[in-house]
């Protein structure tokens, strides 16, 4: 961008003024590299990532426990990245008044360099920050009703265990990341009967929770809503029950060491450790394919889920 005065004069024109400032809508901050300030150009191209990285760890250890309070902090976080630009975008425009020499750094080659920079820099922060919490959404009903389809969730991706019966883990399989709850861990014997899990010879606590219809890909389907505590679970989780399956019932196993048995909170609508892999089931799940674990829910279309904890 040339801007400098052919006759003289030492004051931009509006258009100039303009266009300098505008640059702040690429990165904020090089619209006042532009003008020489590069104290405050510098300190507000770091502005954007600080606050990614203030979001990323506050979800982490502030969770949202409420619908309300989401939309709070939606409120901070937009109205914090819109001061952000507006302070850019009215700093440039007041310093950018009076024409000063451009320097290597200031002239567009270097701001170039800069924008440049910034933009190949941003997806290796992102990485660095989802290698301790990541948001996940749920593509499928496998874990109704705990996890809906649509629902979003934050994940805690350093946990690596130790590893209990009922805790809710994100793995990956041979077609991609799936999300299930622990029933067995290794040494455990488990079997299903009638679509009880048996696990060490004693059956998982069932009590009936009323019924309810929720919405496939294929339409509306109604099941049944159950409490249910495995044997050595610390407390009780929900689960759907449409009637009888084909996977229903399945013989005793031993869960080899280093792997895990899981299944589906929506039990017949799950293709869990009952599901040999060559049938798009998981087979055991080695612990090495855990890659998180869900803390809680962030959003999602029923308002009275956002904030339910998933690690609990």
């Amino acid at each position: 961008m040339n801007d400098e005065p052919s006759d003289g004069a030492d004051f931009r024109s509006y258009g100039a003024r303009a266009g300098i400032t505008a640059l702040n809508l690429i990165a904020p901050g090089l619209g006042l590299l532009r003008v020489g300030n590069w104290r405050a150009g510098v300190i507000l191209l770091m502005a954007p990532p600080a606050l990614m990285a203030l979001t990323t760890l506050a979800m982490g250890h502030l969770p949202i426990s409420g619908y309300r309070q989401i939309i709070i902090a939606l409120a901070v976080i937009v109205s914090a990245a819109g001061a952000i630009y507006v302070a850019s975008g009215v700093m440039t425009w007041r310093q950018s008044k009076r024409f000063t020499p451009a320097r290597g750094w200031s002239r567009w080659y270097g701001l170039t360099a800069v924008a440049t920079f910034v933009l190949i820099l941003s997806p290796f922060e992102t990485h660095l920050l989802h290698r301790f919490y990541k948001p996940f959404f749920a593509p499928s009903e496998s874990m109704a009703p705990t996890i809906g389809k649509g629902d979003k969730f934050l994940a805690n991706m350093m946990f690596r265990g130790p590893f209990k019966r009922g805790d809710i883990i994100i793995f990956t399989a041979r077609d991609g990341i799936r999300i299930s709850r622990i029933a067995g861990i290794a040494g455990d014997s488990i079997a299903v009967q009638a679509g009880v899990p048996i696990l060490n010879g004693k059956a998982a606590l069932q009590t009936a929770h009323g019924r309810t219809e929720f919405v496939r890909s294929d339409g509306p389907e109604s099941g049944a809503v159950l409490n249910e505590q495995l044997p050595g679970e610390a407390s009780p989780h929900r689960i759907y029950d449409i009637g009888p399956s084909p996977y229903d019932d399945m013989p005793e196993v031993v869960v080899p060491s280093g792997h895990l048995f899981v299944l589906g909170d929506n039990r017949d609508r799950s293709a869990d450790s009952r599901v040999p892999p060559e049938f798009d089931g998981v087979g055991m799940v080695p612990w090495t394919s855990v890659i998180g674990r869900p803390m809680y829910i962030h959003w999602s279309s029923d308002h009275a889920k956002v904030g339910t904890r998933l690690d609990q």
